[in-house]
């Protein structure tokens, strides 16, 4: 495997100007994007410029060309999408915008279907090439794909990537000592170059350590690191390095401390680290499954957080209730749906029943909704600290994958550990076709996985009678509250509560508030060959609620 390359903005910044010296004004022959070896080429004559752009390479090589023979041009062997240009064109300007990690190649256009710019971006393993035309829209991606709210495809507008360093300082010139030492002078020593990295301009993983010295890591003085940092800031002369960090690193500038040699330019740079032995570097997908999974525990922390604090006041208000129930039960009945107790502090507190049940079994299942809440509360800390601490794992994953020294053998060893797991704590439940909740008044609520499981659950796992949800005009689950009563709706705080996880389970989840439409379920039918999961409901009434991202865990049955 070759020597993958690490780019930071300084890299970025004097290779864009060593290719600009080398090729300005040259004549093209071609430009090729090669999606499946993830090869960009630039044919020049009597000579190939080819920039590996895989997430294991990232070199740069010049390769000698055969001269052409009549028409016929030299391309065996590298295949790919040739780019229109125009006939004979010329590179004009190669440039980088200052503190980026991306450079554009500006060509002659000769016409609006020509390339008249090529950007080649260089963020971690977003390594992409785009062809436009001369008025901005992407004819050509090496890698067509959407990254955040930028489409990258043919016939889109371009839009360069949101800044590698948004709002960092000093990207025109170096910050002054005074601003220096604002940034750093309270901030922990081993936070100094997270710090930097965020805030100033040129900083990036890679010099960070050289730049701060001893600074990263004693208190002291900041002084001597904001000299070396204004020496690099301030984009120098070039003085190409093969640095000798974790592997031979390519860079356009000597590091303070760092050993390494001196080369005629980075492109040789380039070069001989890719003649390198090979680096441990993460695969795509090895990365995507980190980021997913660091997606998911974030989440659920974030969910049990929420219930932490949540949980001690709602055990209380259980308990208050089951107290007041116990002592006046004398005055219900099975079949009551709602009373009116005596509050012993005055006043009265209104409180639903499940009318299947007698008062004392009603009181019951608050004291036992009351236990699981205070059994959460005291559960819930040591399960948060747990998820934090899978959370910092996959952080530092991630950050050693972005500087290139994670171990793949170690991250693999971790990610198979953990989805056993996973697989061992699914429930039985999940081999239905719903997930099934515990509304507050203690009815089951059940919530559809997917298109022909909405429609297993609707007409085959509800009663006519029960209560059918959907939020209106948004994809997303059936929902069923179950209820047997046909001449009353059901109280309204479970359908209400049903009603949010209609909304949390749409693709209206992040609205803020979702208008959710429910009728009873043998109101809802289904048309002759509609698709799994159509359905037309009747005599429909609509609630508007707020999802409420904490609400499914609290009621999980």
């Amino acid at each position: 495997m070759s020597n993958v390359i690490r780019y930071d903005a300084i890299l970025v910044q004097y290779l864009a100007r060593e290719l600009n010296d080398r090729l300005r004004a040259r004549r093209l022959r071609g430009v090729r994007l090669d999606p499946d070896a993830r090869r960009f080429t630039l044919e020049l004559g009597d000579e190939r410029l080819a920039w590996e752009l895989h997430p294991t390479r990232g070199w740069i090589r010049v390769v000698a060309m055969s001269p052409p023979q009549g028409s016929q041009e030299a391309v065996e062997g590298w295949g790919g999408r040739r780019i229109p240009t125009q006939r004979r064109p010329r590179i004009r300007r190669i440039s980088a915008p200052p503190d980026e990690r991306w450079l554009a190649i500006d060509i002659d256009a000769g016409g609006p279907d020509r390339a008249a710019r090529l950007v080649v971006e260089l963020m971690t393993n977003q390594w992409n090439v785009l062809a436009l035309a001369p008025d901005g829209t992407i004819i050509s991606a090496m890698r067509p794909r959407r990254q955040g709210m930028r489409a990258l495809r043919a016939g889109v507008p371009y839009e360069p990537p949101g800044r590698a360093g948004a709002g960092r300082e000093g990207a025109e010139s170096p910050i002054s000592l005074d601003r220096w030492q604002d940034l750093l002078r309270d901030i922990d020593p081993g936070e100094r170059g997270r710090a930097l990295v965020r805030s100033v301009a040129w900083t990036s993983p890679l010099n960070v350590a050289a730049i701060l010295g001893p600074a990263a890591t004693e208190p002291g003085p900041i002084e001597p690191a904001w000299k070396r940092y204004r020496e690099i800031a301030s984009l120098p002369p070039a003085h190409p390095q093969l640095l000798e960090l974790d592997r031979p690193t390519p860079y356009p500038l000597p590091l303070p401390g760092v050993s390494g040699r001196t080369v005629l330019s980075l492109l040789t740079a380039l070069e001989q680290a890719a003649d390198q032995p090979g680096a441990s570097v993460l695969a795509p997908e090895v990365r995507a499954a980190l980021q997913d999974q660091l997606a998911r525990v974030r989440a659920q922390a974030a969910r049990m957080r929420a219930e932490a604090a949540s949980a001690p006041a709602e055990a209380v208000a259980l308990r208050r209730q089951a107290d007041l129930l116990m002592a006046q039960l004398h005055r219900f009945r099975k079949g009551e749906r709602q009373v009116t107790l005596d509050d012993f502090q005055g006043g009265t507190l209104a409180l639903d029943l499940d009318p299947t049940l007698t008062p004392m079994d009603n009181a019951r299942a608050l004291y036992d909704r009351a236990r699981k809440r205070e059994r959460a509360a005291a559960r819930l800390p040591s399960r948060i600290r747990s998820l934090l601490a899978d959370q910092n794992r996959l952080e530092t994953f991630l950050q050693a994958a972005d500087e290139g020294r994670a171990d793949p053998a170690e991250v693999s060893r971790w990610l198979e550990g953990i989805r056993p797991q996973a697989r061992q704590s699914m429930p039985e439940t999940e081999r239905l076709p719903y997930r099934r909740f515990r509304s507050s008044g203690g009815l089951e609520i059940r919530v559809g996985r997917a298109g022909r499981a909405n429609d297993e659950l609707t007409f085959h796992h509800s009663s006519p009678d029960d209560i059918w949800l959907h939020a209106r005009d948004a994809a997303g689950a059936h929902v069923v509250l179950r209820w047997d009563d046909r001449e009353r709706s059901p109280p309204q705080a479970d359908l209400v509560e049903a009603a949010v996880l209609a909304a949390l389970n749409s693709r209206a989840r992040t609205s803020g508030t979702v208008p959710v439409d429910w009728t009873r379920r043998k109101h809802v039918r289904k048309p002759r060959k509609a698709a799994p999961g159509i359905v037309l409901p009747d005599q429909v009434s609509t609630l508007f609620v707020h999802p409420d991202p904490a609400l499914p865990e609290r009621l999980k049955d």
